[in-house]
C-alpha cells in the first residue's frame, strides 16, 4: 500500500516539478525577492522601509493628493496597515493628511521634507543597475507581460470589482 502511495506522490512531484506555470511563479518569486533585497540595501541608510518608499513613489507621481483607499489599492495592503504607515510617515514629517469639506475621505500628499527626501536621496540606482541589462525591446516585453500577469491576478481576486450601485 505504501508503495502505491509513494508511486502516486512521485508522479505528482514530477508533474509539479515540470509544470511551466509553477516554474514561472518560482522564478518571479525569486526575482521579486532578490530585487527587493537590492532596493532595501540601497535605502537602508535612509532609515526608511520599502513600504514608506512605495508611498513616497506613488505620491511623487501623482498630480493630486491620494486617498488612503488609493494607497491601499496601489500597495495591495489592508486599509488599516496603510493608515498606520501613513501615521508614522506623518510623524516623521514626510506626508500630510487633509480633509476636504463635505468629503469623508482623507487625502495624503507629500510634504516638502518628503518630496526632498524622495527626489534627492532615493536614487533608485539599484533598479537602474538591474534593468539596464535589458534592451529597450526586452523592457517593453517585460512591462507588457508583467502588466498582463498583474491585471489577470487582480481580476481573479476581484480587486477591481465595483458593484454597479456604487458611485
Amino acid at each position: 500500500m505504501k508503495n502505491n502511495n509513494q508511486d502516486e506522490i512521485e508522479k505528482i512531484r514530477t508533474s509539479k516539478k515540470n509544470d511551466p506555470e509553477v516554474n514561472l511563479y518560482i522564478l518571479l518569486d525569486q526575482t521579486d525577492g532578490i530585487v527587493t533585497s537590492a532596493v532595501e540595501l540601497e535605502i537602508k541608510h535612509l532609515k526608511m522601509t520599502q513600504p514608506q518608499i512605495r508611498v513616497l513613489t506613488m505620491l511623487s507621481r501623482q498630480d493630486k493628493p491620494a486617498t488612503l483607499e488609493e494607497l491601499a489599492n496601489w500597495t495591495l495592503k489592508e486599509f488599516n496597515s496603510v493608515s498606520t504607515l501613513i501615521n508614522r510617515m506623518e510623524k516623521k514629517g514626510l506626508v500630510k493628511k487633509t480633509k476636504i469639506n463635505g468629503d469623508l475621505k482623507t487625502y495624503i500628499s507629500l510634504t516638502e521634507k518628503g518630496s526632498e527626501l524622495y527626489h534627492k536621496q532615493v536614487t533608485e540606482r539599484s533598479i537602474h543597475l538591474i534593468f539596464d541589462k535589458l534592451s529597450s525591446q526586452e523592457k517593453k516585453q517585460l512591462d507588457s507581460i508583467l502588466r498582463k500577469v498583474r491585471d489577470t491576478t487582480r481580476d481573479l481576486l476581484g480587486l477591481d470589482y465595483r458593484p454597479p450601485f456604487l458611485p
